[in-house]
C-alpha cells in the first residue's frame, strides 16, 4: 500500500485529529461514553490505520534510501578498483612492450656489433599531399644524432631519416616523403633498384622503386632492403614488400610499388632508434 504525502492529506489528517480531540474531550466532560466513545472508535482507527501504514511507507522509503546509498558506495568501490585494475594492466603491457622492444633491439645490436643506437621518441607527425616527417624527443644536446641518421624499428624496420636537427629535437623525413632516396636489393637474388619517395604514391602509403630492367627477377611479396652502398644509410634496413611491378610509362624497363613495413601513413611508431654511427660497407 502507497501512501502520498500530500497537502491534501494533510489537512485531512489535521480535522481528523482535531474530531478525534474533540470526541475524547466530550466523553471526559459530559460523562456519558456510550454513543461519543463509539463515535470516537470510528474516527481514531482509521487514523490510526493511516498513521500506521504511513509509517510503514516512511520505513519503506527509508529502506530503499539505505539500500540505494549502499549500492552507489559499492557501485563507486567497484568502479575504482575497475580503474587500478585498468592501470595496472596499462602499466605492465608497457612494461611488456619495452621488454620486447628491447629484446629485439638487443638481437639486432648482437647481429650488427658495428652500429651505435640511441633511443628517441616520435612526438608528433606532420602529414600532406607533399611531405611526410615526425618529430624526434633527442637532439644536439641529449644525443649524438645528425642530418641524415636512419631512424629504425627495434626490428630493424626503417622508419625515415634525420633531415633537420635542434638542440632537444630533431625532425625525420619518413621513407614515403617524396625526398627520401635509397639504394636497395630485392628479394632473394638482391637485384639492385632506387626505392624514392613519389607524390602519387605517397596518398596510398607506397614507395616507387625504380630503375628496373626488363629482365630484373621481381615479383609482388619480395622483400626490399637498404642495399648500403652509397654509405649514407647501413645495409639491410627492411624498407617493405613489393606491392606490384609495372613497366614505365615511357616503355624503358619497369618499376614497383612497394609497401613500408613501417605503420608511417597512420603514424603507427611510436617508439624508434637512431643510428648515430655504423660502418660503411662495400
Amino acid at each position: 500500500m502507497r501512501v502520498f504525502v500530500t497537502k491534501r492529506n494533510v489537512i485531512i489528517l489535521i480535522v481528523a485529529v482535531l474530531i478525534a480531540t474533540v470526541a475524547i474531550v466530550a466523553v471526559n466532560t459530559t460523562g456519558t461514553p456510550g454513543a461519543v466513545s463509539t463515535a470516537a472508535d470510528v474516527i481514531v482507527k482509521p487514523l490510526k490505520n493511516a498513521v500506521a501504514a504511513m509509517a510503514r511507507t516512511f520505513e519503506s522509503i527509508y529502506g530503499y534510501m539505505y539500500e540505494y546509498d549502499k549500492v552507489v558506495a559499492e557501485n563507486n568501490m567497484l568502479k575504482e578498483q575497475i580503474a587500478g585494475f585498468k592501470q595496472d594492466y596499462r602499466e605492465y603491457t608497457e612494461v611488456s612492450e619495452e621488454n620486447a622492444r628491447l629484446r629485439d633491439l638487443l638481437g639486432l645490436t648482437a647481429r650488427h656489433s658495428d652500429r651505435k643506437y640511441d633511443t628517441a621518441t616520435i612526438l608528433s607527425w606532420s602529414a600532406s599531399n607533399w611531405q611526410s616527417s615526425f618529430t624526434l624527443s633527442k637532439g644536439s644536446t641529449n644525443s649524438e644524432v645528425s642530418v641524415g641518421d636512419a631512424v629504425i624499428t627495434e626490428t630493424g624496420v626503417i622508419v625515415g631519416r634525420i633531415s633537420k636537427v635542434d638542440l632537444t629535437t630533431s625532425t625525420a623525413v619518413s621513407v614515403i616523403d617524396t625526398t627520401f632516396s635509397a639504394g636497395a636489393l630485392i628479394g632473394e637474388l638482391g637485384a639492385n633498384g632506387v626505392i624514392t619517395g613519389d607524390f602519387a604514391l605517397m596518398r596510398e602509403g607506397l614507395l616507387k622503386l625504380d630503375y628496373l630492367s626488363d629482365d630484373t627477377a621481381v615479383l609482388a611479396g619480395d622483400s626490399v632492403v637498404t642495399s648500403g652502398k652509397s654509405g649514407v644509410l647501413p645495409e639491410g634496413l627492411v624498407i617493405g614488400e613489393v606491392a606490384r611491378v609495372l613497366r614505365n610509362p615511357t616503355g624503358l624497363g619497369m618499376y614497383a610499388e612497394v609497401r613500408p613495413a613501417a605503420e608511417v601513413r597512420n603514424a603507427g611508431v611510436s617508439y624508434v632508434y637512431i643510428i648515430t654511427e655504423f660502418t660503411v660497407t662495400g
